[in-house]
């Protein structure tokens, strides 16, 4: 009996703080009637009735930092009634220099149609509009609501039936609070914005002595407040997010090994040639080492990709601030100049940097120094000519003796090549792609984390001599490997195969040559 009567005792004590618990959920919210039975706003929070500071307002509410007010206008106005009224409200502020936003036709939860203008005047929020219900249009006047705040409001936003109106309109008050709100005290007037003579600025403006229409305005759309565009797909990112794990998974679980056996290199020879190159660097570099451990570096200038990369860092960056202040609530008419200014100058000068280099990368000629082990000039490789189709470069001694020429052959659909010749247009050297599957893709998916990346096959008339071989990496590093013909210097193919690297890499994106 004992342990009965304690189980039950602490049965009792849990439904008692659950219902205490419900009370104090329901003393959080309150439903709040117009004075003439149209409507009805469920809003969230301590909202209590304020009482009426006129006779045309229908419904008056506050909490501890915001008000709302709705009076009823005397004539039934269309929607283009409705913005016309606006427009001639946003034209007063402009004048007092006070910035207003583009008119907002957003629908409740209900269907009925809200048009409406935001702006900041005397360090707060507002938010002025007008709706039509039950053959009667409304102007509601908001002060110091956050946008979820607002939001609700459309949300709650109600007509309510015959029956409901009928009995509400019977009792003595003019708006009643919702269960558990409690006795509401009235409450101060809500502050009017700055005035221009001839009216209040922000409120909706009075309507005429017109008697009320008869046929009620059908129900149209409504978003909630205005929609901040995020930018790019979200499809896009996912697909993309779900393409690169794959990848990476794919490279964790398969253990690929490299496709070739290492070789021992031939006696005397210094092939093969081991190649990485150096990120975070000011230039492309290429840190090259010979079977025999001999280390030669290769240098090439990048300015366009600096300049392009430089501005597109900067504009998204800009971007994210920007999108970051307006997702915290920040209302960007109130951000001073001081802080705008610089914003602007910087996003200016983004897209300057873009511009000059998307330019720069149409004109700009390639080049390529290769340094001995001793920091000598070997080889200086710069292109001839701009050109749209096939492009040469010369290929210089360091006494700028020209000792040969590359060819990137033009007007290639799927499998890059590029050939060594020499200075009577013979072909020395063929460097072509090893694969046409692989091509393609690239072109869809980049490198995709170094699974995709470009391997070359290199053959000497119609004899296969070598290849460019990556290593499994999704770091840039690769091997050539070869038998070179009679009379070929090693270098000169050492220098094929890093301009080739730098004139068409193998990129993280899509759509690349």
């Amino acid at each position: 009996m004992g342990q009965k009567s304690r189980y039950l005792k602490l049965r009792a004590a849990a439904c008692a703080v659950a219902l205490l618990a419900l009370s104090q959920l329901c003393s959080w919210s309150a439903v709040l009637r117009s004075s003439d039975g149209s409507f009805s706003l469920d809003l969230p929070g301590k909202w209590e009735d304020a009482g009426a500071d006129s006779p045309a307002v229908v419904l008056q509410a506050e909490n501890d930092h915001a008000e709302v007010k709705v009076r009823a206008l005397p004539k039934l106005l269309q929607e283009t009634e409705q913005k016309a009224k606006l427009q001639a409200t946003q034209a007063k502020l402009r004048k007092s220099g006070v910035a207003s936003r583009k008119i907002y036709s957003v629908p409740t939860a209900s269907g009925v149609r809200f048009s409406f203008i935001e702006f900041v005047s005397e360090g707060s929020r507002w938010q002025s509009g007008f709706f039509s219900l039950g053959g009667r249009t409304y102007g509601l006047l908001a002060s110091d609501l956050s946008a979820k705040e607002f939001k609700a409001v459309l949300a709650s936003l109600r007509p309510l039936s015959a029956a409901e109106g009928s009995a509400e309109t019977a009792e003595a008050a003019p708006a009643l609070p919702g269960p558990g709100a409690g006795a509401p005290e009235a409450a101060s007037a809500l502050p009017a914005p700055p005035e221009e003579a001839g009216g209040t600025l922000g409120a909706p403006p009075s309507a005429d002595s017109a008697a009320p229409g008869e046929a009620p305005e059908a129900p149209a759309e409504l978003p909630a407040l205005p929609k901040r565009q995020v930018g790019g797909s979200l499809a896009l990112v996912l697909i993309v997010l779900v393409i690169s794990a794959a990848a990476l998974g794919y490279r964790f679980l398969a253990k690929r090994e490299q496709e070739a056996a290492e070789e021992l290199p031939a006696a005397g020879s210094v092939f093969p040639f081991h190649i990485e190159k150096r990120y975070l660097s000011f230039n492309t570099v290429f840190d090259i080492r010979d079977s025999a451990g001999k280390e030669y570096r290769a240098v090439s200038p990048r300015v366009p990709t600096l300049l392009l990369g430089a501005g597109l860092f900067l504009y998204f960056l800009l971007k994210a601030l920007v999108q970051g202040m307006l997702y915290a609530g920040v209302n960007l008419d109130t951000v001073p100049m001081a802080v705008l200014g610089p914003i602007s100058a910087l996003l200016s000068l983004s897209n300057l940097l873009i511009t000059v280099g998307a330019v720069l990368f149409l004109f700009f000629r390639k080049k390529m120094k290769l340094y001995d082990p001793d920091g000598n000039l070997l080889l200086d490789v710069c292109q001839k000519r701009v050109s749209f189709g096939s492009q040469y470069f010369m290929v210089r001694d360091a006494a700028g003796v020209e000792g040969a020429r590359l060819k990137r052959v033009g007007f290639v659909l799927i499998r890059r090549r590029w050939q060594l010749l020499d200075l009577q247009g013979n072909v020395l050297l063929d460097i072509r792609e090893d694969s046409s599957g692989k091509a393609i893709a690239r072109k869809f998916l980049g490198h995709l984390w170094g699974l995709l990346r470009t391997n070359y096959v290199v053959s000497a008339g119609e004899a296969e001599i070598g290849g460019i071989r990556r290593e499994w990496s999704v770091w840039n590093r690769y091997n050539l490997r070869m038998t070179p013909p009679a009379g070929l210097n090693p270098e000169l193919a050492l220098t094929a195969a890093l301009f080739v690297d730098i004139v068409d890499p193998d990129r993280w994106h899509p759509w690349h040559g």
